[in-house]
């Protein structure tokens, strides 16, 4: 198993829209101006088969009108809606029922992600569910991940920041964050875990400051786990590198089941060396 931080595909932190809903110019584009409400302009941009439908105040700044319709809103060929989203003076912002300021969905009408966010930046909304959230296509979520002011932030309970769910509802993957970094929590246990879905731990990590590092007792930073819960690999980092620790022994061993040592390296500063 591979040692990223997370088996899930994702955008940058803080940053997850965008992509193929980006502002783009195309001189093929038709556009409508269709003036509605005092002070608010409603354009119609048709692309093909794909209308883009934006409302604009006086500045030219995207804004909701009065009845709370997405200032933004994208369809699928077939005209159903594919993504909408609500602005405030400019700024993506959840409508005042508390719905969520992004959502993208998928042709049959289902919702595959679905963000909150407060004057523009990624926020847990005050009952606490994650900021962002994205489904399998049955409707139960695949991705949850918190944010505060943009962030990625673990809630006040010391949950992770970011889970990642299967299908049947079990939890793959989960992660530690702090201001927008991996960072263990106060109770010192991994930042990182991935889970087999009977529940047993397969792999986890240590991380300080968004960096691998072994914890303050010497453990390694990184382990692999066999479904009888024995070790099969251990690695040791410093500040992100793979390195020996203090005593001398090897950065990583790997095990046989029985526990007897399998193979073993030494490394100094993320460098192979003779040992």
């Amino acid at each position: 198993m591979a040692t990223s931080s997370t088996a899930h595909p994702r955008q940058p932190k803080g940053q997850p829209t965008g992509g193929q809903f980006a502002t783009k110019s195309n001189p093929e584009a038709n556009l409508e101006l269709e003036p509605s409400w005092p002070g608010l302009t409603r354009e119609v941009w048709r692309v093909g088969q794909v209308s883009v439908v934006r409302w604009r105040d006086a500045d030219g700044k995207h804004q909701d009108p009065p009845d709370g319709t997405p200032a933004v809103c994208y369809s699928h060929p077939d005209g159903s809606v594919e993504r909408e989203e609500h602005w405030q003076a400019g700024r993506r912002q959840d409508p005042p029922d508390g719905s969520p300021a992004v959502r993208t969905f998928r042709p049959d009408g289902t919702v595959e992600y679905e963000e909150h966010r407060q004057a523009g930046e990624l926020q847990d909304p005050p009952d606490g569910a994650p900021a962002g959230r994205w489904c399998h296509p049955d409707g139960t979520v695949e991705r949850e991940a918190h944010w505060q002011a943009g962030k990625h932030q673990d809630p006040p309970d010391g949950s992770p920041a970011v889970r990642q769910f299967r299908s049947d509802g079990t939890v793959e993957c989960e992660e530690h964050w702090q201001a927008d970094e991996h960072q263990d929590p106060p109770d010192g246990s991994p930042a990182v875990r991935y889970f087999r879905s009977d529940g047993t731990v397969q792999y986890e990590a240590h991380w300080q400051a968004d960096e691998r590092q072994d914890p303050p007792d010497g453990s390694p930073a990184v382990r692999w786990v066999r479904p009888d819960g024995t070790v099969q690999r251990e690695e040791h980092y410093r500040a992100g590198q793979m390195q020996d620790p203090p005593d001398g022994s090897p950065a990583v061993r790997e095990f046989f089941s029985g526990g007897a040592v399998k193979y073993e390296e030494h490394w100094q500063a993320g460098v192979r060396v003779p040992g």
